[in-house]
């Protein structure tokens, strides 16, 4: 029963097929749903130190540390649009640790218009997906595995979508040295339903992280790899064109490097035993994707700090975007088990 749930989970993790990009739905599945990861540049794999939200991006970082700890992130995306998450873990007799979470975003409201333009009324859209999970950790090893499946609804006016994903994740942890290593296959899966008969692949991505912690100094770092599956991930940004003498358009010149650092995320979390923490990161492929030419803004930056009590913490984190664009997270966690 324990490692029944992974085997499956598994199993169609690797059945599967999906793509990423504009040919992707349910992309809202790769939001960063907490304070702590998106400081640290939005994907952190290798477990953030009692974060409720953790395991809903790699299951494998679901430990006992967790159990009775109830989360709650609000996150002011862009516009009218904002988007939430609540996560639980508690523990079952011979099950272990178990993890629930839901997250939604709410789009805000549209006016209705016909094909002639006349407005009648308006309409919503939001999305939303119940996430559940378990890990288990191998027996006498550093190493730890887990899975996450996702129910997923999305609503446009009168329309809903369905679909179910999964997550598999790997977790290696020595302690004694302060390293952590975390790889997850993320949202390989199917729509069970379709707004209007067109099926389209879910927003599948290989990631990659390691932490360092260091034993005899105030801070701790992260390095993350993302959409592994897709090597070549780079694309020509026409924001950054120039043009010569003649007026003739010149493209970005797309290298090699170029693809290598879009995969790349970096972050810096300093005092990460105390009570008070700072946190930064960078997002690279963020960064070159929204910033204008010459005009960066700090896009792809991410910064935040988090205060952890005896009975609860709360995290923030300002993630920017362009010049004209971030978004503010609020995660509060509650340690039930104290009370």
């Amino acid at each position: 029963m324990r490692v029944l749930f992974l085997s499956i989970s598994m199993f169609l993790s690797f059945l599967l097929q999906a793509q990423i990009g504009g040919q992707a739905t349910f992309k809202f599945l790769n939001l960063s749903i907490s304070a702590k990861q998106a400081a640290l540049g939005g994907k952190i794999y290798t477990g953030l130190k009692q974060d409720i939200f953790q395991p809903a991006f790699n299951p494998a970082t679901l430990d006992s540390s967790l159990e009775n700890h109830l989360g709650v992130n609000y996150t002011d995306y862009l516009s009218t649009i904002n988007y939430g998450n609540i996560a639980y873990a508690g523990h079952f007799k011979h099950l272990g640790t178990v993890y629930a979470a839901i997250t939604y975003v709410n789009y805000g409201t549209f006016d209705f218009a016909d094909v002639n333009g006349e407005r009648n009324g308006t309409f919503g859209a939001s999305e939303g997906a119940l996430i559940l999970g378990y890990a288990y950790q191998i027996p006498h090893s550093n190493w730890h595995i887990g899975s996450n499946i996702k129910f997923i609804l999305s609503a446009l006016q009168n329309y809903t979508a369905t679909g179910v994903a999964f997550d598999f994740g790997l977790l290696y942890q020595n302690k004694t040295q302060g390293i952590a290593t975390g790889l997850v296959a993320r949202n390989t899966g199917w729509q069970l339903s379709t707004y209007q008969g067109t099926r389209e692949a879910l927003p599948f991505e290989i990631d990659w992280s390691f932490s360092k912690t260091f034993l005899h100094a105030p801070f701790k770092w992260f390095v993350t790899f993302e959409n592994l599956q897709n090597p070549k991930i780079a694309f020509v940004n026409t924001a950054h064109n120039t043009q010569d003498p003649n007026g003739n358009t010149i493209q970005e010149n797309i290298s090699i490097t170029d693809h290598i650092f879009r995969h790349l995320i970096v972050g810096l979390e300093l005092f990460p035993r105390k009570r008070f923490n700072l946190r930064a990161g960078y997002n690279f492929r963020r960064g070159a994707e929204l910033s204008q030419k010459d005009e960066r803004f700090g896009s792809g930056l991410n910064f935040g700090f988090g205060l952890r009590l005896r009975k609860f913490e709360i995290n923030y984190a300002y993630s920017n975007y362009n010049y004209a664009a971030g978004s503010n997270f609020i995660s509060i966690v509650v340690h039930l088990n104290e009370f």
